[in-house]
């Protein structure tokens, strides 16, 4: 059975001068951008190297494969009803992202974002003449939640609003929408009239007992959602380009696609479309193989944290493999990544980066061989061992 493979080797993926790895010093670990470093399936080498081996670089029609085969993956991974017809291709998911927002609102009006959140999505209004507006999480002794209430809130009060776009599963609390606040929120989102993207691309990697639901499978979704996502995030192909669009409804389909010049938004290239189209037929026991590995992960940390640095707070994540970490009681100053950085010699992700609510935080990548997971704790937790005052 090919399951991932528990191991990484700092050199190659230097040399390879992936950003991961090669953005820092070589003295410096890195658990700080969304990607795993795990081997992908064996199918996925198989596809890569049958390209090479044939020479074929040149303009292809394989990425009308794209739809079947995640329509095959949607069935088997998420009980997921698919029309391939309505599954359109992009370069990444964040072109996917930006092409529905900008196809679905106006300059100047409303675009809805959920912090924390992944950074990127707080450029998206600031560089295409959006108004930003804000539905932000809350916290309590359970964990990070969104309050349907809330939105309903900010649409109330911003008429104008036109687009909410949805983290799902949330990144970086990891956080997954359960059906019945996803329902509400469909239809908040129906009665002010504004259309939903939903960024899925960590939805194959959500615990087993946590119930993980697509958008368009919430009743009322189909005319007003778009839903983008990758083999990327699942497989470690970031670097290979290819993402999709899912519709449920042909009229949004064609108003996201017809508002855009025909070439604006490129191609996926032909490495990208048979990693992809691989991963998704002969990946499901990989990936439930990479799942479990997370978990292992997970549980590590939790007792880690537990038995050495008990002041950081932290609810374990629902989805990704993301540690969103409460570190405000460590004595880190307002930067603790940059002070982790300096100290421990460990990069991660600076908690003011996602946003309102990320302060005082980091995001700390689990998805890494276990020596090196081991190594990155090794250096971190002494210097979160202690509150604030106690001296690091």
């Amino acid at each position: 059975m090919d399951r991932p493979a528990d191991l990484t080797d700092p050199l190659v993926r230097r040399r390879a001068e992936l950003v991961k790895w090669a953005r820092d010093p070589v003295d410096v670990l890195p658990a700080w951008v969304a990607e795993h470093d795990f081997r992908p399936p064996e199918a996925v080498f198989a596809a890569v190297h049958r390209v090479a081996d044939e020479g074929a670089f040149g303009y292809t029609r394989r990425a009308a494969a794209l739809g079947p085969a995640y329509a095959s993956w949607a069935r088997r991974r998420h009980a997921w009803e698919v029309d391939p017809e309505l599954v359109t291709w992009h370069v990444d998911v964040l072109q996917g992202v930006v092409a529905a927002v900008t196809a679905l609102s106006e300059p100047g009006e409303g675009l809805v974002i959920t912090p924390p959140i992944y950074f990127p999505f707080l450029d998206i209004a600031p560089t295409t003449g959006r108004r930003q507006l804000e539905w932000r999480l809350r916290r309590d002794d359970t964990g990070w939640h969104l309050d349907p209430d809330d939105l309903d809130a900010v649409l109330s009060r911003e008429p104008d609003a036109r687009v909410l776009l949805l983290s799902h599963p949330h990144n970086p609390t990891g956080r997954v929408l359960d059906p019945a606040a996803l329902a509400r929120i469909v239809e908040i989102c129906a009665r002010h009239d504004v259309h939903i993207v939903s960024d899925e691309i960590h939805g194959d990697l959500v615990r087993p007992d946590v119930e993980f639901r697509p958008l368009l499978t919430v009743p009322g979704a189909a005319e007003r959602t778009v839903v983008v996502t990758s083999a990327a995030k699942t497989f470690s192909l970031s670097g290979l380009r290819c993402a999709v669009s899912v519709f449920a409804d042909p009229d949004l389909r064609s108003r996201v696609l017809h508002a855009h010049p025909p070439l604006l938004l490129g191609h996926p290239g032909r490495v990208g479309i048979e990693a992809t189209i691989a991963a998704w037929e002969h990946g499901a026991d990989w990936t439930d193989g990479l799942v479990e590995l997370i978990g292992r992960r997970f549980d590590r940390l939790a007792e880690r944290l537990a038995a050495e640095a008990p002041a950081v707070r932290w609810h374990r994540p629902e989805a990704t493999f993301l540690a969103w970490l409460d570190v405000s009681a460590c004595g880190l100053g307002p930067r603790p990544g940059a002070t982790l950085l300096e100290r421990a010699r460990v990069a991660v992700s600076e908690g003011v980066d996602f946003g309102e609510g990320g302060e005082g935080h980091i995001r700390v990548n689990v998805g890494t061989a276990e020596a090196v997971f081991e190594e990155i704790c090794d250096r971190l937790l002494p210097h979160l061992g202690v509150a604030a005052g106690g001296g690091a």
